[in-house]
């Protein structure tokens, strides 16, 4: 999955989220927060590869061996602070990062490409795109192909999403509340 459709399934898992427990819709530095862990496994590994540092584009930040327990931690520390929005909003950016980079997997039943979810415990897997520079890669957006269309489609349905939770905000923070009471509907 590539940015777009990573910064769009972790929003629309946060309103998911947000729509069973406090329907609070991500804004501000929540919004930001969310936004940046959609992309924290690809912001470590996808450098750190280009860089030699890492064998694999999905190595060290996308084990669950080490990102699950981070989370974990994250989690414990933040509970009951002004910060566990935020933690919230990147713990489950993070994860649905991970849906991303496995659902088309596991629905082909192409188990063996899922090992880099238990690295370094499974070897890497080699990545033809490794080899080609992170800030490259961001321009080939393979337009034609029917899973980036899908991650455009998610993207859409994001963007309607938030635009129309700010304008219920903006209603809200105006006054006007007789056409629009709750803005968390």
């Amino acid at each position: 999955m590539y940015p777009v459709g990573h910064l769009a399934l972790g929003y629309l898992c946060y309103a998911a989220v947000a729509w069973l427990s406090d329907r609070q819709l991500p804004h501000g530095l929540t919004l930001l927060v969310l936004a940046i862990g959609t992309q924290a496994p690809d912001l470590v590994d996808k450098p750190l590869v280009f860089l030699g540092v890492l064998p694999s584009g999905r190595s060290f930040g996308h084990s669950l061996l080490f990102v699950l327990p981070a989370l974990a931690i994250l989690a414990k520390r933040t509970a009951h602070t002004d910060f566990e929005r935020h933690a919230r909003a990147f713990i489950i950016a993070v994860l649905s990062h991970f849906v991303g980079d496995t659902y088309l997997l596991a629905l082909r039943g192409e188990w063996a490409a899922l090992r880099f979810l238990l690295w370094p415990v499974f070897p890497a897997i080699d990545y033809p795109a490794d080899d080609i520079p992170p800030w490259v890669r961001l321009l080939d957006l393979g337009a034609d192909s029917p899973e980036m269309q899908f991650q455009y489609l998610l993207f859409a349905v994001a963007v309607v999403l938030w635009l129309r939770h700010t304008y219920r905000r903006k209603q809200t923070d105006s006054g006007d509340t007789a056409t629009h009471p709750d803005p968390r509907n």
